[in-house]
């Protein structure tokens, strides 16, 4: 029997209320050339019976179980099984577009038939994202779809930023990778409350994939209350513990794109990224004085390894890039972080 071209896993852990509808969003799939693996992380709700009724209806679904370890053990229990050609990821609270893996499989037939030829190593997509508001409305968070383009393995530093830029943040449940490209690359347990997607992804792009983009919607990402990138203190105290393993993905990745005096201006870029993302952090989750120090302190020795002799110059860099990146570094440089909670907040307009 030949594999699938699509292996799905989606980690499963007390999602008893959304399951249904998340694997349904797969079932319902115009491309039939897929397996989902239903990863149980340990649940002690109803979840362990639902996924294991679901699996027994479609002889496409697989139920693998495990004693509770967190999302990234789910994951790589999921990589460690999957068998497809391209391997993605769903949450058990999200939703695929009916046609997702029908518009990744055209974007792979687009590719074969480019001058370069052959399969990618990565595909990303177009999504939309909703947050969880305090009164339980889920409110779509717009930002901006990008162009479609590509990477080919030794572009440079100017093409994987641009490459960035126009795919967004980089998260897995809106991107495909090729499995085999996949040996060896796994989710980092030190990443217990968020930042896995980040840190994964940074993983990939050190080993320098073939990419491709396309804005396509094919997934709807939910951030409800329950969620472990929620900016509660608890969390964000998680997050912080995993910022060595953020910084050195991301420097390692900036290192094997770019060559030469190029790796100054990418570096300054996504330095500029774990920056505003603490500022954010902190700023959402109204942390007092005193965390604020200490986090500003975990993220300087986080950085600390890779610093350079011109980083004061970083802002410089940045800016004409990302205006709200370099103003992060310039306040990062002059150690006034705290200022960054005055500059303008859209996602805190919309959820008011």
């Amino acid at each position: 029997m030949n594999p699938p071209l699509f292996s799905i896993i989606m980690p499963v852990y007390n999602a008893a209320e959304t399951l249904c509808d998340a694997v349904g969003s797969i079932t319902a799939q115009t491309c039939p050339d897929w397996e989902l693996l239903l990863v149980d992380d340990g649940s002690t709700d109803a979840s362990a019976a639902l996924a294991e009724r679901l699996a027994a209806a479609d002889p496409r679904i697989r139920l693998l179980r495990q004693q509770n370890a967190g999302i990234c053990a789910a994951r790589n229990r999921g990589l460690d099984e999957a068998k497809g050609t391209y391997i993605g990821f769903c949450d058990d609270d999200d939703l695929y577009e009916p046609a997702a893996l029908a518009a990744a499989a055209e974007l792979l037939g687009r590719e074969m038939q480019t001058e370069a030829g052959g399969l990618p190593d990565l595909v990303r997509t177009g999504y939309t994202l909703a947050r969880q508001a305090d009164d339980g409305r889920l409110v779509p968070l717009p930002h901006p779809a990008g162009e479609t383009c590509a990477l080919r393995p030794g572009a440079g530093g100017a093409a994987y930023l641009a490459f960035l830029q126009n795919s967004g943040p980089q998260f897995v449940w809106n991107a495909w990778y090729r499995r085999d490209f996949l040996r060896g690359i796994r989710f980092d347990g030190r990443c217990t409350h968020g930042l896995e997607d980040f840190v994964f992804n940074a993983t990939v792009f050190a080993a320098k994939p073939r990419a491709v983009y396309t804005p396509t919607v094919t997934c709807r990402h939910f951030e409800r209350a329950s969620s472990t990138s929620r900016a509660e203190t608890a969390g964000v105290a998680a997050r912080l513990a995993a910022l060595p393993a953020w910084a050195q993905a991301e420097h390692a990745a900036a290192a094997a794109q770019t060559e030469g005096r190029g790796l100054a201006v990418v570096w300054a870029l996504r330095k500029a990224e774990l920056i505003t993302f603490v500022m954010h952090q902190l700023r959402d989750s109204a942390a007092g004085p005193d965390f604020c120090a200490a986090a500003w302190g975990r993220l300087r020795a986080a950085l600390r390894p890779f610093a350079n002799r011109a980083a004061g110059l970083d802002f410089l860099r940045a800016a004409r890039h990302n205006k709200k990146k370099a103003a992060a570094l310039l306040l990062y440089a002059l150690h006034l972080p705290g200022a960054y909670a005055h500059l303008p907040n859209k996602e805190e307009k919309l959820l008011a």
